[in-house]
């Protein structure tokens, strides 16, 4: 059994935030110089630039701009360039010291159409609530492959007519770093104690998750959701081949 993802995201969310949601070394210290910060957000608004200029590639230029949804939203570096653009945006995460994080940056960036609320299994915080677009990046891969698929079942519920989404799976690692000691600290009860041992960390330091997802499976979720148009564009992060699958449902 994989360690509890959960518990290593708030240890991450606690020590290092900036480094959780794009681990660079520019970001490795728990609080960045107003330099390092803007080039951490300007990351964000490029990205999120790219994102939507593919979906109106893929499906259009008239599509809607009411509310979005960032899963995974960490200290909101997506979440702050989407509420430039939508009326209403979510952020959803596990961990509070993220959200909190993203509050403040919120706050310094003056925008207030934001809502951050915390995620659990059953995704209870929006309950009831229909999207126009979802956006999920570098965030399933740090989840179990199988509780990822159940949450993404859930968000899809949440897709309304219309609506689009935009979400990021590693589907394979082509160049294995360091194979056996991610054995070790994945499958191996104390392995991860040892792993840090050897490369001289705090022993109980998190290690980030890198789970791999079978595109097959994925797929079937998005057709037994009612979906039935899919683009994707492939990814390679140093090895980690991901794929981000842009997805809408009929109105």
């Amino acid at each position: 059994m994989l360690p509890d993802s959960n518990a290593d995201w708030q240890h991450i969310a606690r020590e290092r935030p900036y480094f959780g949601v794009l681990s660079e070394s520019a970001y490795a210290e728990p609080a960045l110089s107003d330099a390092q910060l803007a080039q951490f957000l300007d990351s964000g608004q490029r990205y999120v630039n790219m994102v939507l200029d593919q979906c109106t590639r893929f499906f259009g230029a008239n599509w809607q701009t009411g509310s979005a949804l960032d899963f995974g939203c960490g200290v909101g570096r997506l979440s702050l360039p989407l509420a430039r653009r939508f009326g209403q945006v979510t952020g959803l995460d596990v961990a509070p010291a993220m959200l909190s994080e993203a509050r403040r940056l919120a706050q310094l960036a003056n925008l207030h159409n934001v809502q951050w609320l915390l995620a659990d299994e059953q995704l209870s915080g929006i309950a009831g609530a229909q999207f126009d677009f979802m956006l999920s990046f570098i965030v399933f891969q740090h989840i179990p492959e199988a509780r990822g698929q159940r949450l993404l079942q859930q968000l899809l519920t949440h897709l309304g007519p219309g609506g689009m989404a935009v979400f990021h799976f590693k589907y394979a690692q082509v160049i294995p770093r360091h194979p056996c000691s991610t054995f070790l600290s994945h499958y191996v009860p104390g392995g991860r104690l040892l792993v840090n041992a050897l490369r001289g960390k705090p022993l109980q330091e998190p290690h980030m998750q890198m789970n791999a997802y079978n595109l097959n499976r994925l797929v079937q979720s998005f057709q037994e959701a009612g979906i039935q148009e899919i683009h994707t564009r492939l990814e390679d992060h140093g090895g980690h081949w991901g794929v981000e699958m842009y997805v809408r449902r009929s109105a």
